[in-house]
């Protein structure tokens, strides 16, 4: 069995290198160009572990055709919509992902970018680093209501860690259900929480889930903080709420703005912006390259797991 990766080696401590080695051929292709290697092509069978920076979150199906044997494609990631799963399992070919290895980074994060709004950090910012009295005045968390859309293992932590500070936790999940919280049906979560929390699945089922209509819902004290991006909610109407003052603040992740160019793109009022760093914590990544090395061990064992398609 041939073990290729799309990934630097460098991520992969010698120990895990040793393992991946005793159980079959490994090759590491650490550039967009390798996509060209012949190991990819050859006639052995094979697994492939794609880094989605190695590639640009793009793995095209005319080069999974190329790929004679390919058995599974093992991703580091908890998203899995880059690559195109119905695809794979038509020909045969698992796709498993690694989940849960980042819950605890990603819902501190979370909160992280909640105590940054109410304490209007980004209008200060904007404002060169100097205090208004008039416009900067924060306010407390304690008492007021989060309100977590998908009750999946980074809401359920982000509904806990909330609570913990003081917090009324109410939700909405369409599988779910956790007796600590508050279930409301969606349009009451969004009619009565002070902070929005979207944690459902990036797919296409999710996208844009909380559009025009949804966000009218939300009242003029409510902020939104988002740890997915910018795919679950209307991103233009939520900046224009808060530069209309409709609602109170918009934290989110993206590779697309900066703080910097937040005026540049009319992204004006209390809305933070950071690259998508929710993760990237030492523990979360030595935690997905453990459970990385251990998919591809299952799969060669024959019994994989954390498949998704």
């Amino acid at each position: 069995m041939k073990i290729i990766f799309l990934n630097p080696k460098k991520d992969f401590s010698s120990s895990q290198i040793s393992l991946l080695e005793s159980l079959g051929n490994v090759v590491f292709l650490e550039t967009e160009e390798d996509l060209q290697s012949p190991e990819l092509f050859d006639q052995t069978e094979k697994i492939l572990a794609i880094g989605p920076d190695t590639i640009k979150w793009s793995f095209p199906n005319n080069l999974i055709d190329k790929i004679p044997h390919l058995k599974a494609i093992c991703v580091p990631t908890t998203s899995f919509s880059w690559i195109d799963g119905k695809y794979l399992r038509k020909n045969g070919i698992d796709l498993i992902n690694v989940p849960k290895y980042s819950t605890e980074s990603v819902a501190e994060y979370a909160i992280s970018l909640m105590l940054n709004l109410v304490k209007k950090i980004p209008l200060i910012i904007k404002n060169d680093w100097k205090l208004d009295y008039g416009k900067h005045k924060g306010f407390e968390i304690k008492g007021k209501t989060a309100g977590i859309i998908g009750l999946g293992s980074i809401g359920t932590r982000i509904a806990e860690l909330t609570k913990s500070l003081g917090m009324h936790v109410a939700y909405w999940s369409k599988n779910s259900h956790d007796n600590r919280f508050e279930f409301k049906e969606m349009d009451e979560v969004l009619k009565t929480a002070d902070f929005i929390f979207p944690t459902l699945a990036r797919n296409e089922e999710t996208k844009n889930i909380l559009n025009k209509n949804k966000l009218d819902l939300l009242k003029p004290e409510a902020f939104i903080v988002s740890i997915t991006g910018d795919d679950l909610f209307d991103l233009d109407y939520a900046t224009q709420l808060v530069k209309n003052e409709k609602i109170s603040g918009l934290a989110f992740e993206s590779d697309k703005y900066t703080i910097n160019n937040l005026k540049l793109n009319n992204l004006e009022g209390n809305i933070l912006v950071t690259p998508p760093i929710a993760w990237f914590t030492r523990e979360a990544f030595l935690e997905d390259m453990k459970i990385w090395v251990e998919n591809i061990e299952f799969v060669i064992k024959g019994k994989p797991q954390n498949v998704v398609n």
